[in-house]
């Protein structure tokens, strides 16, 4: 620890916890040292460590066990949206996570679209679109089901590697997802998105349902995820 440093000195042990949570040092349901045992280690009070502790429990890196001790959470997928709404692909969030993201394609269609769907993606009743439904994982555990609608403008998905990043198709074809708007509320898990996701029937679970467009204003897709929130963590940045 950098006593003379500007960084106060439970942020210092705060980021050197985390420092050894993404370097693998310290795993998931690893068990972290005591205050007493960290005080030693690092020749700080037992109430910086207290507060480098507290830190970690707030951002969702460690757990506390009443009577047991303090332990390295399961890693979530850590999703920030900050004030100028930044669009940023699943593939781009697990990354920048620390976790490496992959999809099961479930299933590709052109559809007639519901109201919902006319409404967000300008359509009529008579216009096709396409839905695409994934299955998206990071580090090989299911994390959401993810259903997006797309224009019939964007039919060339269709020639591209579903399983990968769809963003990084847009920008190949030159255009730029710049703007989202999300809402997020409670749903329950029906028995597919279940079996899907390894949790139980009727278990809440977060329904994010978002409009994207491009940098000329128009829909690139409408989308409703399901999302298991034991393994995500969304940030508003305001």
């Amino acid at each position: 620890m950098l006593k003379n440093s500007i960084i106060p000195l439970y942020q210092q042990l705060s980021d050197e916890i985390k420092t050894q949570i993404h370097e693998g040092k310290l795993k998931s349901g690893d068990r972290l040292m005591t205050e007493a045992e960290l005080s030693q280690q690092y020749g700080i009070s037992r109430i910086t460590v207290r507060k480098a502790i507290e830190l970690l429990v707030d951002e969702g890196y460690v757990m506390r066990k009443q009577g047991i001790g303090t332990f390295i959470a399961e890693k979530k997928l850590r999703r920030v949206v900050d004030s100028e709404n930044r669009v940023r692909s699943f593939s781009e969030t697990s990354r920048m996570s620390g976790q490496e993201p992959s999809s099961d394609l479930l299933s590709v269609e052109w559809v007639f679209p519901k109201d919902s769907v006319q409404h967000h993606l300008h359509v009529g009743e008579n216009d096709k679109v396409l839905k695409i439904v994934r299955l998206r994982k990071v580090d090989g555990i299911p994390v959401m089901v993810e259903t997006n609608y797309y224009p019939q403008r964007l039919d060339f998905l269709l020639q591209a590697n579903l399983t990968g990043s769809t963003y990084e198709v847009f920008r190949q074809h030159d255009l730029i997802p710049s703007h989202a708007v999300r809402t997020i509320q409670i749903c329950y898990a029906t028995p597919e998105e279940a079996r899907l996701l390894n949790v139980n029937e009727n278990q809440p679970l977060l329904l994010q349902v978002e409009e994207t467009t491009d940098q000329n204003h128009q829909v690139l897709h409408y989308s409703k995820v399901v999302v298991n929130s034991q393994h995500y963590r969304l940030t508003v940045i305001t």
